[in-house]
């Protein structure tokens, strides 16, 4: 069940991370909220927030702050992490964070209780093969209550978004990352797509990119793999064209990068990895089905500034972006 996938893991390890993150737009203003610990030489917490606004990009404002362990604690019998009077807890966001010029606020419910969605295959889940395993908890829910940002408030009413929780002993070296619950579109009703594609490195050897494509298309998933050295994405561009024995999607995700904002992750020992985030983004999609003579398209689907994306590594890309503030 969801909520038992959104417990904490951590147990005091120094070679562990572990995120809660939610997001969430209406295809003019989205969200990005994120409670996040980390072990290493100095176990710490961070709790982040984003706005970000598709019509009016000065209106961006990015946020993130350290947390000590001793202002960290969770529930042992629910689903509730607090960092520094932030709550990350079941089916509630709850908090502020304020510096560099710029207060956040924010109070949300969402409704909980669907099954977990696991982008990778089960067995990637048991062992260490996998060093982040990402978990779906809430992966098509609708957020309510109200945003304020530097004194202005904003009501939220039933924006769709989602909801998940990762942990792992360190990051991908390179990832793309989307996912979408509100698409336009002839068979879009209830679709939800969610995918990744991760490249990391096994001791000195560069692994290949490993594409992981989920589709919930008329109450079930549909499921697309692939391994390839061939890279599909660069900085706000990702193709797919994947097949499985029965179906096939074709489409892209984009990403603008004036919309977008940069954050410095960091592994468990220190590593950076930078994060090129927008949950205003766009993507369109074609499911085929086979057919006795080729291919039946089935579902279109449309996304105009309701996409959620990202797309990191172990460099910050070039350009100007909305940074991600570091405010203590």
């Amino acid at each position: 069940m969801s909520e038992r996938d959104n417990r904490p893991t951590w147990s005091g390890s120094r070679r562990h991370y572990e995120v809660w993150f939610a997001t969430m737009s209406d295809g003019r203003t989205g969200y990005w909220i994120r409670t996040t610990v980390h072990g290493g030489p100095e176990p710490h917490a961070r709790v982040w927030f984003a706005r970000f606004d598709r019509e009016n990009p000065s209106r961006i404002v990015a946020l993130n702050r350290r947390v000590p362990m001793e202002a960290w604690a969770t529930e042992p019998d629910a689903v509730e992490v607090r960092a520094g009077g932030v709550v990350f807890a079941s089916g509630r966001l709850h908090g502020a964070i304020e510096g560099s010029g710029h207060r956040a606020e924010w109070d949300l419910s969402f409704p909980t209780g669907g099954p977990t969605y696991r982008l990778l295959p089960g067995p990637l889940y048991r062992g260490r093969l996998a060093p982040t395993k990402p978990l779906s908890p809430n992966v098509d829910t609708d957020f309510t209550g109200s945003v304020t940002v530097d004194g202005q408030t904003t009501s939220v009413e039933w924006m769709p978004g989602q909801q998940g929780h990762l942990h792992g002993r360190a990051h991908a070296d390179r990832w793309a990352w989307a996912h979408c619950s509100a698409f336009q579109g002839e068979g879009s009703e209830s679709t939800v797509v969610h995918a990744l594609a991760a490249q990391g490195r096994r001791g000195p050897i560069t692994t290949p990119f490993t594409t992981f494509v989920g589709v919930r298309w008329r109450n079930r998933w549909l499921r697309f793999t692939r391994v390839s050295r061939r890279r599909d994405t660069a900085l706000g561009v990702w193709r797919i064209d994947l097949s499985n024995d029965r179906y096939r999607l074709t489409g892209a995700v984009a990403g603008d990068p004036a919309l977008m904002v940069q954050a410095r992750y960091e592994d468990p020992d220190g590593a950076p990895r930078w994060c090129h985030n927008t949950e205003v983004g766009s993507s369109r999609f074609v499911l085929f089905e086979r057919a006795e003579l080729g291919w039946d398209d089935v579902a279109d689907l449309t996304s105009e500034g309701t996409t959620h994306a990202e797309w990191a590594g172990r460099t910050p890309a070039p350009g100007t972006f909305a940074p991600h503030l570091d405010v203590g």
